[in-house]
Formats: structure tokens, C-alpha cells, sequence
């Protein structure tokens, strides 16, 4: 049961506090994914990741440790699920998890929102998990028996979700009701709907043709493209390239954008990619998604060539936003971005209100990936190569680490008058590309196992 603070009664002599003592409880042994910065907010927020992942973690991948719930709900396991990878070794948790799922399975097909016990609401958002952490797991380790042994029951998932209204704008309940959950800014739900059978068709393609299975894999690709056609042809407007609702009124929310450029559902990335960072810049740089848009949301504008207004999102303290908890005193991810302030107090949302829920905290994988530079080579699953491409923000320095199936992988870079030292470890039996000059992907450098240092 997890908590913050605790109470001794019944005693006369109230201990010191050296003599109280807590054991935290956790399936995560230990943290291989680290991060140490110059910005001080920065590194309480990246230690607020971690206890909640190791307070959630705790046989199953929880929602949240301390309420009502503590269940394994699908669509905050699949949110977090990349920044897990990189913090711990959690191959052997996941498929755990992934076979509670299965074993939970309708006879139609039909995944669970909660697994183990089963039950819950959510649709699609949630019953995708199967499918997209499979393909993480995949990525993460590059152990096929894994997409092999769950291939069956996503297709029987694949194979339900035939006759449910998608692609299309018919409102069924099979198919939610969740979308972006606890969002500043509500994105339309078919938008998202769609969006998300679109990438679960492409990854089932990726699936079936990793295992070799040519026919599944073309008749995925085709149910792919058939979303994403009636997708661009249905939320996006012809004239502006901004996004719109089902009933083709104005949508133009961050998560509408950052979710068509990651899931790959967008026909004109740059054109919906500019919108993102024009929405970004609109709103202050302040965070306007929820559990689904949010993990995405700076990889997305990073692709787009506007890491700047990633870095001045990321270390914003005005709300809503990542460190705006962390300047109210929190040392977990909360649920709601407000969940308590100085000001308002719980704010009166004491009828739903966590004060340990990780999902929020899953932009930590941007600060890997683009701080410290640490990518996996996604066309080489398991890390069997390493994509090093650092793009320092406005900081003095940076440090940290990621797990990999070879080992530790860390990297940091200090500033040194107008140049940036940048020194990284690559684990034996791997092998990385730095890339010194993002701008330039010509400008790069081939390395084996060992440590470097490189002034960029």
C-alpha cells in the first residue's frame, strides 16, 4: 500500500526519526536507466519517475499503489512501457503481464483493460496494449519467441475488431469510451480511435512480417493504408492542414498532432508537424495532453526539427506542465497535472485524485533519447546497434544511463566555453554511430565497445 507520510499512535515515548524505518517493495531490483542534470527541478522530477515506477511496479505494472484501484490497467502499462525499458530490465515482467492479458482474452477476441482480474472500460486505448508492447518488447530485446507466442491472440484481437466501425466515425462502445485521458485540451475521440486502429494494423504488419508470415503482412499493410486514407480524409481540413472533429468542426489540439506524426498516421508530416509546434508556441510552451499525448509529445516535436521548444516545454514551471508538481511539492508523477497546489489545495478533486501515477512521467524516455543522445537502432531490435544523437538543451551539464540487453549504455556532455564535451560508454558485443552534428547526418562517427570522448 503505497504512501507519503505515516502516523505512530499508542505509544508514550513518540520515536526519533532515525529510529523509523520504511522497506520499499518492488519487482525492480535495480535502476539502470539514470539522469543527473544542472537544473535542479529537472533532476527531482526525473527521481519522482522512478519512485513511482518502483512503487507501481510491483508484480504487475499498477495505475497507481495507494487508492482504491491498484490494478494493472492496460493503457498506462503500454504508456510507460519504452521509459520502463530503459530504466530496468523488465523482459520477464512484462511478459507476464502480457500473458495475463491473454489469458483474459474473450472467446470474440476482445483483450481486457485490466489485467490480471480483468473488467475495466477504456476500448481501444487500452485494449491495444497487447499489440504495442509485444513490438516494445521486441525492439527492447530482439527475442522473436516473443512476438510468436502472443501473435495468435492479436490476431483473434485483430479479427474482432473487424466488424467494430472502424475506419469510420460510428460512435460504438466496443471501441471505447477513453480517449486522452485527464488532457487540458480534449481531443476528438474518433480522431484518436482511428488513429490508434491505424497503428495497430501497422504494427500487426511489422509483426506477421518479422515472423515471416508475407500474406498476413500485406493484408495488414492494406487495412493500414485504408485507415490512413479515410483518416486524412476525415480529420484533417483540406485548406489549413489543422486537425478537425468528426463532425468536421476545428480539433487543433497538440495530442491530435504529436499522435498522427508518432503513430504514423499522418499523409503531410510536415504540414501537421508545423501545426505542432505552432499549437506548442500558442499555448506558452505549456503541456495541453493527457496520459496519451503527453510521453510523445517532445520526440515528436524534436522529428520535426524544433527541439528548442521541446527543451523550453520540458523545463517550464508554469501550469500545466512537467515540473509545475515538482514546484508544489511533489516527489512522485501525479494523475492530474494539479492534483494539489499551494494555492487551492486538492482543488476538490478528492473524488479522483492520484498522487502516484507514472504514466505523465514517460516523457523520461525524451530526456534519454534526445538529452543524453541514447537511441536504439530500431532497424536492428535488441540494441544490436546504437544511435548516439545528443542535442543538449540549455544547461551547464548532463549525465545519465539506459539499460540495454548488453549492458549499461551512459553518456553526458559538460559545457566548455562555446564547444560541449560529450562522452559516452558502449557496452561489449555492440556497436554505435554518433551523430556530432544533428543538422548534418553525414557528420558521423563509428564506435565499438568502449568509452569515448568526443567535443562537439
Amino acid at each position: 500500500h503505497g504512501y507519503r507520510y505515516i502516523e505512530i499512535s499508542g505509544v508514550e515515548n513518540p520515536p526519533a526519526l532515525s529510529e523509523v524505518e520504511s522497506l520499499q517493495y518492488s519487482s525492480i531490483e535495480k535502476f539502470a536507466g539514470s539522469f543527473e542534470s544542472s537544473h535542479a527541478l529537472l533532476n527531482r522530477f526525473t527521481e519522482n519517475v522512478h519512485w513511482s515506477q518502483l512503487c507501481n511496479f510491483i508484480n504487475i505494472p499498477t495505475d497507481c499503489p495507494q487508492r482504491n484501484e491498484r490494478m494493472g490497467w492496460a493503457g498506462d502499462a503500454h504508456i510507460f512501457c519504452h521509459t520502463a525499458l530503459n530504466n530496468s530490465s523488465l523482459k520477464k515482467f512484462y511478459e507476464r503481464n502480457l500473458q495475463a492479458m491473454c489469458d483474459l482474452q474473450t472467446p470474440e477476441g476482445q483483450y481486457p483493460e485490466i489485467a490480471p482480474v480483468g473488467g475495466g472500460f477504456g476500448g481501444i486505448t487500452y485494449e491495444c496494449a497487447s499489440i504495442f508492447m509485444a513490438w516494445e518488447l521486441y525492439e527492447q530485446y530482439g527475442d522473436i519467441r516473443t512476438l510468436e507466442k502472443f501473435y495468435p491472440g492479436m490476431q483473434k484481437y485483430m479479427d474482432y475488431m473487424k466488424d467494430k466501425g472502424l475506419p469510420g466515425t460510428k460512435v460504438n462502445p466496443a471501441i471505447g469510451p477513453l480517449g486522452d485521458w485527464l488532457a487540458p485540451e480534449e481531443t476528438d475521440l474518433l480522431l484518436l480511435w482511428n488513429a490508434f486502429y491505424y497503428k495497430e494494423a501497422d504494427l500487426m504488419s511489422r509483426i506477421a512480417g518479422a515472423l515471416g508470415r508475407t500474406e498476413e503482412q500485406h493484408q495488414y499493410e492494406a487495412l493500414a493504408a485504408k485507415v490512413k486514407k479515410f483518416w486524412n480524409e476525415t480529420f484533417v481540413l483540406p485548406d489549413s492542414g489543422k486537425t478537425c472533429n468528426a463532425d468536421g468542426t476545428l480539433c487543433d489540439t497538440q495530442c491530435s498532432y504529436a499522435i498522427a506524426l508518432s503513430y504514423g498516421v499522418a499523409e503531410d508530416r510536415k504540414r501537421i508537424g508545423e501545426h505542432l509546434i505552432r499549437k506548442t508556441r500558442a499555448i506558452g510552451h505549456t503541456v495541453g495532453t493527457g496520459f496519451f499525448g503527453t510521453g510523445i509529445l517532445n520526440q515528436m516535436l524534436t522529428e520535426q526539427g524544433a527541439v528548442e521548444d521541446a527543451w523550453k516545454m520540458m523545463l517550464q514551471t508554469a501550469f500545466p506542465s512537467w515540473l509545475y508538481p515538482v514546484t508544489q511539492g511533489a516527489t512522485t508523477i501525479w494523475e492530474h497535472w494539479d492534483s494539489y497546489t499551494k494555492e487551492k489545495g486538492f482543488g476538490g478533486q478528492n473524488a479522483m485524485n492520484s498522487f502516484n501515477h507514472y504514466s505523465l512521467g514517460s516523457v523520461l524516455s525524451w530526456l534519454y533519447h534526445t538529452g543524453l543522445g541514447i537511441q536504439r537502432d530500431e532497424t536492428k531490435p535488441g540494441y544490436q546497434h546504437i544511435l548516439l544523437k545528443p542535442q543538449p538543451g540549455p544547461l551547464e551539464f548532463m549525465k545519465g544511463s539506459v539499460d540495454s540487453p548488453y549492458g549499461v549504455i551512459s553518456a553526458g556532455w559538460e559545457r566548455k566555453g562555446d564547444k560541449i564535451e560529450y562522452q559516452v560508454t558502449i557496452p561489449v558485443n555492440t556497436t554505435a554511430t554518433l551523430f556530432k552534428n544533428t543538422q548534418d547526418p553525414a557528420d558521423t562517427v563509428e564506435l565499438g565497445s568502449g568509452t569515448y570522448t568526443f567535443m562537439l
